[in-house]
């Protein structure tokens, strides 16, 4: 026998220390904000999204629709313009917000290294085909290819299932002819494939070498050089087809700008390669081949790992030493100069070319910056408040991994530092100290508490002020009622007072259910097929009545539900007269306020204590009856109705409760507060709110978000 309350569990969560040198804005209280470039910040408002500035000024509005709901992911600038969708439709806006680009088109996309270039898509004939405009909405190629790859000069596209090449203007360089093109836009050259012949093109088509691909892969191109594969290792090959490196290493990157390429070889059993290092044009090893780890050369360093030392540090070009290994791990050097290292107190500091050291921005990790030079750090640890009904932020509420329902003003909460439990009232102010490894919440000024000890797991009871009113040793324990707890000690059910004593009840029960509306109910099983018996024992914990039924619960209010036939509901008063039946009710919910949610041809209502139908049996879904309101459901919305059976707010919510004084809290996406008039005094912008007691409710924050910028970006 449970009866069904329900409750709103709803945990929050509570910044690492920032060096100065990065720090730009800390505290901005979103729901969603991603770095997007052009020093531009997508966040998102009322489920929709749009653009500020790194001072929080709108540059473009939130009132753009995210392409993917499940995956709620804010699209970035890309050379000064990004796609953004609207009423369906996508369009271009430059980083002023000014549309570039209409929002006309089924789906748009920039060429992330083709500037001034968008691809869009048209369906005919259940196939998607796609073209080109320029960032002014001019044509370039119509909706007639079925794919595009596209960078610098070159653009590369498939029709007919074949490939052809054009330029930025549109015209056709390379007719589609070809079973397969990759670009190298910076040599000039392609890797092709055509009619059983493999090898590099010219922008024109023209072959400037072929090689059987039964023998040869090949990979990249850089600085003249074409990078391949024969029998599983790599080398070199000139732009005549000439092997100038043979194959002989167990693997190799593309020839940068810098003359070198880097190379690794196996010097185990191991299948992959365990030592890098890096060859020039000739194939000379410029740097050893003896680096269980470097990494590419980015503003003319490579970090690598000592093999000495097993530290790591920052090489040149010529192999020395530049930046001396000391430190635990790290990353390449980035576009402003700046690498992050890990040191030995375990923390990654960011670093200049010549090892000065600019701090930190997290206590163990770090973060990348984009290429306007801006990251943002998200603290996962979010932020609980106190408000007002305004949604006035009154109070910070520190050391939380979780706050809980408000009961008679005490709302249990769980401490970040030890992972236990303690009670704060409403205005937030904690007043039992977090030492309890379990609770429920406050009844009749009374709640009981677990602590576990040798595995076992302890139940008792204090008051509001902390003080124990029973030891935490009890089996279990039920809620205090009526001036009485209820708790199992060597598998036998006794009653406690305020004061700790112990009663033992009338009879030796089966069963025993906890006091509600002045009876607690003692249950002895039926011998053989028959029913078992209820006694209900009144608050001087003498039996007033029995009843012999195959179910009987709890009080509610002024009556008991009873089932004799294990099919029909009756009613019963506290003199243990059964007064009604409830006919057509095909099982039913307790909730509060004198009233009980029914279940009546499939659909669900509420009656009150005298049987009477208040809210006609037309729901889905009706639960929690509280402050003189009730949930209702309607498919998979909810609404709310008064105890008169109005429908004062149509269930067309995600989710709503009642709370004190018609104060409505409702999730529509995230959750926000109304009053009875359906009026929203708080737009949903919070991840969780408590339901308001004394005009105090408790809301967990979107994420903090703080943003850092590199301090050797301009």
């Amino acid at each position: 026998m449970r009866f069904l309350i329900l409750f709103l569990l709803a945990p929050f969560w509570g910044s690492a220390q920032i060096s100065p040198s990065f720090l730009v804005k800390s505290n901005l209280n979103y729901i969603l904000l991603e770095s997007s470039g052009e020093g531009l910040f997508g966040f998102e408002k009322d489920g929709k999204y749009g653009y500020m500035d790194r001072n929080e000024k709108v540059v473009i509005p939130a009132i753009y629709t995210y392409e993917n709901e499940t995956l709620r992911t804010l699209p970035s600038f890309t050379k000064g313009h990004v796609r953004l969708k609207k009423d369906g439709k996508y369009g271009i806006l430059d980083k002023t917000g000014k549309i570039v680009i209409p929002f006309e088109y089924d789906y748009l996309s920039i060429f992330p290294l083709l500037s001034n270039h968008v691809s869009f898509s048209r369906k005919e004939s259940g196939k998607t085909l796609y073209g080109i405009v320029t960032m002014q909405n001019k044509s370039v190629l119509p909706a007639e290819y079925d794919q595009f790859i596209a960078e610098d000069n070159m653009i590369v596209f498939k029709q007919n299932g074949k490939y052809g090449l054009a330029d930025p203007t549109g015209k056709k360089l390379i007719p589609a002819e070809f079973s397969s093109l990759t670009a190298f836009p910076a040599e000039g050259v392609l890797l092709a494939e055509k009619d059983g012949k493999y090898g590099i093109v010219d922008t024109k088509g023209n072959w400037l070498f072929e090689k059987p691909k039964s023998v040869y892969t090949l990979l990249g191109a850089g600085q003249g050089m074409i990078r391949c594969k024969v029998n599983g290792k790599y080398g070199f090959l000139d732009r005549k087809g000439n092997e100038v490196i043979i194959t002989r290493y167990d693997d190799a990157t593309d020839f940068t700008n810098i003359g070198l390429a880097k190379v690794g070889q196996k010097k185990t059993t191991s299948i992959y390669p365990s030592h890098y290092g890096y060859i020039d044009v000739q194939g000379k090893e410029i740097i050893p081949i003896k680096y269980e780890s470097i990494g590419l050369f980015t503003n003319g360093l490579a970090i690598a790992k000592d093999p000495e030392t097993n530290r790591f540090g920052f090489l040149d070009k010529t192999g020395k030493w530049v930046i001396k290994p000391v430190y635990l791990d790290g990353l390449s050097f980035d576009e402003f100069g700046g690498a992050w290292v890990k040191m030995t107190d375990a923390k990654y500091h960011y670093i200049d070319k010549t090892g000065k050291d600019y701090g930190t921005v997290d206590t163990t990790s770090y973060r990348n910056f984009s290429k306007d030079g801006y990251a943002l750090i998200a603290n996962i640890e979010y932020a609980y408040v106190l408000i007002d009904k305004t949604g006035k932020q009154l109070k910070n509420i520190e050391d939380c991994d979780g706050i809980y329902m408000f009961a008679e003003g005490i709302a249990g909460y769980k401490s970040k530092a030890n992972s236990k439990y303690g009670f704060m009232d409403h205005e937030g102010n904690k007043i039992i100290p977090n030492e309890y490894d379990g609770f429920t919440g406050f009844t009749d000024g009374v709640a009981k508490v677990e602590k576990k000890a040798d595995g076992k797991t302890k139940s008792g009871y204090i008051d509001s002020k902390g003080n124990i009113i029973a030891p935490v040793a009890y089996e279990t324990a039920g809620a205090f009622r009526d001036g009485w707890g209820l708790v199992k000690k060597d598998s036998n059910y006794f009653f406690v007072d305020r004061k700790g004593a112990i009663k033992e009840p009338p009879q030796k029960y089966n069963d025993v259910y906890e006091f509600k509306s002045g009876f607690a109910v003692g249950k002895i099983k039926g011998a053989g097929n028959n029913p078992p018996v209820f006694f209900y024992i009144n608050t001087q914990l003498k039996e007033e009545f029995s009843i012999t039924c195959w179910q009987a619960y709890l009080f509610w209010e002024n009556v008991a539900v009873v089932s004799r036939d294990n099919k029909t509901f009756e009613l019963m008063n506290k003199k243990g007269e059964v007064f009604k039946t409830l006919t057509g009710i095909e099982t039913l919910k307790f909730c509060s306020d004198g009233m009980l949610a029914v279940r009546e041809n499939g659909k669900w209502g509420f009656i009150n204590d005298k049987g009477d139908m208040i809210v006609k049996a037309k729901y889905d879904s009706c639960e929690s009856f509280r402050y003189g309101y009730g949930r209702v459901k309607m498919g998979s919305k909810w609404g709310i109705v008064d105890k008169s059976g109005t429908e004062i707010i149509e269930p067309k919510y995600e989710n709503i409760l009642p709370g004190e004084n018609g104060l409505f809290i409702f999730f529509d996406k995230y959750w926000g507060v109304m009053d009875k008039t359906s009026k929203v005094l708080v737009p949903p912008v919070y991840f969780t709110i408590i339901p308001f007691e004394k005009e105090r409710a408790i809301a967990r924050l979107g994420k903090l978000y703080t943003i850092i910028k590199s301090p050797l970006a301009k």
